[in-house]
């Protein structure tokens, strides 16, 4: 029997602590490549194709989440969901995070099943089906 892959999902997230919870929340269903800064998740888009970008907005290092966005979505051209999960809940961050190409808006905490609700939509799966 010939087993579907997961889908891959690249988070970019220095917290320990919100990494853990998405490797628990997520590893069984998905493949997950976690970096912890912009310039790690500009490496591995060059390398890998992903199904779905999960960003937070507060990033050590040179360049924060939404300059990544930017990057993405204007130097880049890539069109893949890109979920932004932030404790940065302010209506301006929601609007900028949206204005340069955030596909979805989150605040932390996110509940484990509003992010596969959000990753089914965006992936076109069902709950139980890879």
């Amino acid at each position: 029997m010939i087993t579907p892959q997961k889908p891959v999902i690249l988070i970019v997230e220095d917290d320990l602590s919100s990494q853990q919870y998405y490797e628990v929340v997520l590893e069984d269903e998905y493949n997950l490549d976690i970096v912890p800064m912009a310039k790690d998740a500009r490496q591995a888009l060059e390398a890998k194709k992903y199904g779905v970008i999960i960003i937070d907005i507060s990033l050590p290092g040179e360049e924060d989440g939404i300059e990544l966005i930017g990057h993405i979505r204007n130097e880049i051209g890539l069109n893949s969901p890109i979920l932004v999960i932030t404790a940065h809940a302010f209506p301006e961050n929601r609007f900028e995070a949206m204005q340069v190409g955030a596909s979805e808006f989150f605040s932390k905490p996110i509940l484990a099943k509003t992010l596969q609700e959000c990753l089914n939509k965006h992936l076109k799966t069902e709950p139980g089906i890879k």
